[in-house]
């Protein structure tokens, strides 16, 4: 491959704190946010021989990508995008047509800019485990680029206002805040009547919380790890 840079995304189930600071052939040990993969991520597979292989074209990048989740299985209906931020919710510059059964997808983009190609589910089951960075001049990419996938996780927690009241039947704004990459994935809620807010698809990984309801209230809490498959429960948050 040409100009084509591999990173690992923020948002990862492996690596506790969620800094790519690992390379892919060693994998991160262990930490209580979720088992780390018993091997290194599984290696790409061929593409298919009927396969149609793009005609080099002046300005622009062709790449083939086959989307898994941490166990290697294959996953359909996942999208190839580039955007201009690795953040989870970047608005997509280029979309490739959704993974096949075999979770394998093609996309073509302009290589004018920096960017970076990841997966995107649209049902929010699943997010991105690494992304590729693209850097300016890139021709098309050779072989197939591995997509691994993690499960979302899910939040819960019993917002109270200043005055000790529940924050009862409140919209809540919620930013996801990685340590070193910032704002990675806002979400919205609505309090039930004892002014609970549930959030069941976030991406999973260790992350600063900031909540913000209708009246004012706000409240960060620190790094919080979310681990994925799995929905926590923060209890009693009074907001501020």
């Amino acid at each position: 491959m040409r100009n084509l840079a591999l990173s690992f995304v923020v948002a990862i189930a492996a690596v506790g704190c969620g800094d790519p600071v690992k390379p892919a052939d060693t994998p991160p040990p262990p930490t209580a946010i979720a088992p780390a993969p018993a091997e290194a991520p599984p290696a790409p597979a061929p593409v298919p021989a009927n396969a149609a292989t793009p005609a080099t074209e002046t300005g622009f990048v062709h790449a083939t990508v086959q989307v898994v989740d941490l166990a290697g299985k294959p996953l359909q209906g996942m999208a190839p995008i580039v955007t201009h931020q690795p953040n989870a919710f970047d608005k997509p510059v280029a979309m490739g047509d959704p993974t096949d059964q075999a979770g394998m997808g093609t996309i073509r983009f302009e290589n004018k800019e920096h960017l970076f190609l990841r997966a995107w589910d649209p049902t929010l089951g699943y997010f991105p485990n690494n992304f590729y960075e693209v850097l300016p001049g890139g021709s098309s990419v050779e072989g197939t680029l591995s997509i691994q996938m993690v499960e979302a996780s899910g939040l819960e927690a019993q917002l109270m206002l200043p005055d000790g009241q529940p924050a009862a039947s409140q919209t809540v704004a919620l930013m996801l805040s990685h340590a070193t990459r910032g704002p990675w994935w806002p979400a919205q809620s609505t309090t039930d009547a004892e002014g609970v807010a549930r959030f069941p698809n976030l991406p999973a990984g260790e992350f600063v919380l900031s909540f913000k309801v209708t009246a004012g209230a706000m409240l960060e809490v620190r790094e919080t790890p979310l681990p994925p498959g799995s929905t926590v429960n923060l209890g009693v948050l009074k907001l501020q």
